[in-house]
């Protein structure tokens, strides 16, 4: 794999402990990536527990080899409440942005609600990190003009449209997997696929979790049938959305809609998460290779 490295740039890796970041993360460990002067996960206080259990695994792990796992916070009481907080507010008070779905009608989703907690509750909280703890700035302090880090992105080529450079002078987000020409399994740049194997080949023991909070609109089916698996997180989950809708303003002038977390537009306890086929109805695609043409 390519050697990317500047002596005095500080290599910082943008941790989910997802499947791609954890995987930076142990190829570094292993020699295969430049070595990581610190690992920073932002924690929204919302992840489901597999999340956390494999977040202390990855902090032991990099005691190891001389790489700090840190956490980071945007509130003290974290999004989950924040976010009830403020709906509950008399006032109407500032709603952090979690992506909900709208309707008027239940069951007819008319849009969705402004999107701003990764902003928030991730890209933020860790920037007042490198900033203060890293660089050594003050409040309202200028940083340098020139990159002095570089940030580590665990982005796979499949989804290549994610990658955007940084707003910040100072840094630089880098993709290891789409930029640094590393070696894959059929010589091209990896995928998530490819990823999912290495770490299967070379980390048996472990299985990594999907990170994402409990409660995220963007769960798919499959995604909210994994959380139901777990009966305090799935409860969790259905008594905030059920919370949510209490407060029936959504801010679009006059419009009053309804909050939902799932897709459908209808309560989450009341989803049927089963496939096609458990329902005895089949699928449209069982014939074709990969079913892209269905997208």
């Amino acid at each position: 794999m390519t050697e990317q490295r500047n002596n005095n740039m500080k290599q910082v890796l943008s941790f989910g402990a997802g499947v791609q970041s954890t995987a930076l993360f142990l190829m570094s460990l292993r020699g295969l990536l430049p070595k990581l002067d610190l690992v920073i996960f932002s924690d929204v206080g919302w992840e489901p527990k597999k999340v956390y259990d494999h977040l202390e695994w990855c902090k032991k792990e990099g005691e190891k080899h001389g790489i700090p796992v840190v956490v980071v916070k945007a509130t003290e009481h974290g999004l989950r409440t924040d976010v009830s907080s403020a709906l509950s507010s008399p006032d109407g008070g500032r709603v952090a942005g979690l992506p909900f779905f709208t309707a008027t009608v239940e069951g007819q989703v008319d849009g969705m609600s402004m999107r701003q907690c990764t902003a928030d509750y991730k890209i933020k909280p860790i920037n007042k990190y490198l900033r203060t703890e890293l660089l050594n700035l003050k409040p309202r302090q200028r940083a340098p003009k020139e990159v002095v880090i570089q940030q580590w992105m665990g982005i796979s080529f499949d989804e290549a449209t994610r990658a955007k450079p940084s707003r910040e002078k100072w840094k630089e987000h880098v993709f290891p997997f789409l930029d640094w020409g590393m070696d894959s399994p059929d010589g091209k740049t990896w995928r998530r696929y490819q990823i999912i194997n290495w770490l299967e080949e070379n980390y048996p023991d472990i299985v990594v979790p999907k990170s994402a909070c409990i409660g995220c609109p963007f769960h798919s089916n499959s995604e909210w049938r994994k959380i139901k698996e777990n009966p305090e997180e799935w409860e969790d989950a259905c008594q905030f959305d059920e919370a949510i809708r209490k407060d029936q303003r959504v801010r679009k002038g006059s419009l009053k809609s309804f909050l939902y977390l799932h897709k459908s537009g209808k309560p989450l306890r009341e989803i049927d998460f089963r496939t096609e086929e458990e329902m005895g109805q089949g699928s449209l695609w069982e014939n074709e290779c990969e079913g892209m043409c269905g997208m």
